[in-house]
C-alpha cells in the first residue's frame, strides 16, 4: 500500500460523499444525513410542500391601538399551539386590526405551523385550525390543494416531527426559526385519499383515548388537595356574610399587613390552611434559600457542552419535574450544583403559575443549576419533610394563595424571599416526632396517588407510540 493510499484510508472515516442532486442550499454532513434519512423509500409518490400548498405568514396589529384588539376575529400565536387542532385562541382582534396590520385571515381547515419560536429546538408545533383565524408573524399557514388532506399532513408532521425538525430548523443560540427554502422543498408522501383517511381515523382514535387517559390522570392528581385538606381539617368553602357580599371585600384594620390593601391579596385567606393545626413559619423550618441565576439566550450551549438549568418549564402543573424542554448553560466554577433533596420553588412566573413547586430527588445523579425564577429550599429534616413541604406549597398554589399575594410587574408575577420565608406551614403538632410521623403518612399516600396517575400517563404514551408506529408502517412500509 502506498503512503497516499494509506493516508486516504486513514481519513476516509472522517469524510462524507454527497451527490450533486442532494445539494439544495446547504453543504454539511449533518443536514445531508438528515435529508437521506427523511427521504426513505416511501410507499407513495412525493411532492414538494410548496407544490401541494399555498403558504403565507401573518403579522401583529399595533398593541398601542385598543381599537385593534378584543374583537370577533380569532388571532393565533405560538401560545395557541397546545394541541394538534386550534378551536379557540387566547387573543382576538377587530376587522380594523386586520386592515391596519400585515396579519392575514386563514381559511378554516388549513395547516398551520409555528416557524419562529424558542421552542423549535425541541418540537415543531403544527395544528389544523377548525375555524377562520388570523395569524401572527411567527406562524405560517398552508392552504392545501385537494390532493392532500390537512389532517393527514398534520399527522405526518407529528409522527415524523424529529426528522423534519432536523431538516428545516436553523440552529441558533437565540430564537429558533424554520428555513423557508428547505421547508418549501420538503418532500411529502401523498397516499391515496382513502389511505390518508385511514391514517386520520387511526390517529384521531389514539388521540381521543390519550385525552381520556390524561383526564383520568388529572382527576387522580386533583384528589391530592381533597386528601390534604381533609387530613389538615381544612374547609375550603368561603363563608361570606351578607355584608361581605355587599361590600365586595372586608378586612379588619388589625389584619392589615405590610403595605398591601387590595381585595386580591386578602382573598388569599391563608389562615384557613393553618388555623386548624399547629404551624410554623417557613423561615424556621428551612436551613437555606438559594436563588438561581439568569443567563441570556446568547450564552446558552448545547446539551453535550453544558449543564442543565432547571427553569419553570421543567416543573409541570402537578409539581413534577420534566426534562422534555431543557436549556443548558456553561459550567460555572464559582456556582455549586443544586443539592439533591431540596425543594424547588417557582418564585417568578405568570400570576396563575407562580408558586408551583417540585422535589428534586435527583435519582439520575444529574448535575444541574437553577434559573433566577427558581428558589432552592433546603429544609431542616428534623422538623419537616421536603416532600411534605412540596405538597403544602402546591396546595397553596392550586388554591390561588400565591396568585393573591404575589407582586406583579412587566407581565410577570413574583413572590419575594421575605414573603416566602414568612409563610406559615401546617405541622399538626409541636411534637416533632408525631409531626414527622403524620407528614410521612401524607407523603406515602401522595406517592401512591402519583403512582396511579403515572400508570395512566404511561398507558397513554404506549397507545400513542403504537399509533405512530402504525402510521410509519403505512407510509414507509
Amino acid at each position: 500500500m502506498s503512503s497516499f493510499d494509506f493516508a486516504f484510508e486513514k481519513k476516509f472515516n472522517n469524510m462524507f460523499i454527497v451527490y450533486k442532486s442532494e445539494i439544495v442550499n446547504r453543504l454539511d454532513p449533518i443536514h445531508i444525513r438528515s435529508m437521506r434519512a427523511h427521504s426513505q423509500k416511501y410507499l407513495y409518490r412525493t411532492e414538494r410542500l410548496s407544490t401541494i400548498a399555498t403558504s403565507f405568514s401573518g403579522g401583529t396589529p399595533s398593541k398601542k391601538e385598543n381599537s385593534f384588539w378584543n374583537g370577533s376575529i380569532s388571532w393565533a400565536s405560538a401560545k395557541d399551539f397546545k394541541s394538534l387542532t386550534i378551536t379557540e385562541t387566547e387573543d382576538t382582534i377587530t376587522a380594523l386590526g386586520v386592515k391596519h396590520s400585515s396579519t392575514k385571515i386563514v381559511p378554516e381547515n388549513s395547516f398551520l405551523m409555528v416557524v419562529r419560536s424558542g421552542i423549535l429546538k425541541h418540537t415543531l408545533p403544527t395544528a389544523v385550525n377548525l375555524k377562520e383565524v388570523a395569524i401572527n408573524q411567527d406562524i405560517k399557514a398552508f392552504v392545501l390543494k385537494q390532493s392532500i388532506l390537512p389532517s393527514y399532513l398534520n399527522y405526518f408532521f407529528y409522527v415524523f416531527n424529529k426528522d423534519i425538525l432536523s431538516l428545516v430548523v436553523k440552529h441558533s443560540k437565540t430564537v429558533q426559526s424554520v428555513n423557508t427554502y428547505e421547508l418549501d422543498n420538503l418532500q411529502i408522501p401523498i397516499p391515496p385519499e382513502n389511505v390518508q383517511m385511514q391514517i386520520i381515523a387511526l390517529m384521531d382514535k389514539a388521540i381521543n383515548v390519550v385525552k381520556c387517559k390524561k383526564t383520568e390522570s388529572n382527576k387522580i392528581y386533583n384528589s391530592i388537595d381533597a386528601f390534604l385538606t381533609k387530613e389538615l381539617g381544612i374547609s375550603t368553602e368561603r363563608n361570606k356574610s351578607i355584608e361581605d357580599r355587599k361590600l365586595g371585600f372586608l378586612v379588619q384594620y388589625r389584619n392589615i399587613t405590610g403595605n398591601r390593601l387590595d381585595p386580591i391579596y386578602y382573598n388569599a385567606d391563608i389562615d384557613k390552611f393553618t388555623h386548624c393545626t399547629y404551624s410554623e413559619r417557613l423561615s424556621d423550618l428551612a436551613l437555606s434559600f438559594d436563588p438561581g441565576f439568569a443567563i441570556g439566550r446568547q450564552d446558552q450551549v448545547g446539551e453535550e457542552d453544558g449543564i442543565l438549568q432547571i427553569r419553570p418549564t421543567n416543573i409541570d402543573n402537578n409539581g413534577l419535574l420534566k426534562y422534555d424542554k431543557n436549556v443548558y448553560v456553561p459550567e460555572m466554577k464559582d456556582i455549586p450544583f443544586v443539592e439533591s433533596g431540596v425543594v424547588l420553588f417557582n418564585n417568578t412566573n405568570s400570576q396563575e403559575w407562580v408558586g408551583k413547586t417540585a422535589y428534586f430527588a435527583n435519582e439520575e445523579n444529574r448535575k444541574v443549576y437553577t434559573s433566577n425564577h427558581i428558589t432552592a429550599i433546603e429544609v431542616d429534616r428534623s422538623k419537616i419533610l421536603p416532600e411534605y413541604l412540596c405538597a403544602i406549597l402546591n396546595m397553596y398554589q392550586r388554591h390561588k394563595v400565591f396568585y393573591s399575594i404575589c407582586t406583579n410587574w412587566n407581565n410577570q408575577s413574583g413572590i419575594g424571599l421575605d414573603l416566602l420565608k414568612s409563610l406559615h406551614i401546617p405541622l399538626f403538632t409541636d411534637d416533632r416526632k408525631e409531626s414527622l410521623h403524620r407528614q410521612q403518612q401524607i407523603v406515602d399516600r401522595i406517592n401512591t396517588i402519583y403512582q396511579k396517575a403515572d400508570e395512566c400517563i404511561l398507558s397513554a404514551n404506549q397507545i400513542m407510540s403504537e399509533a405512530k408506529a402504525k402510521v410509519e408502517s403505512m407510509i414507509i412500509g
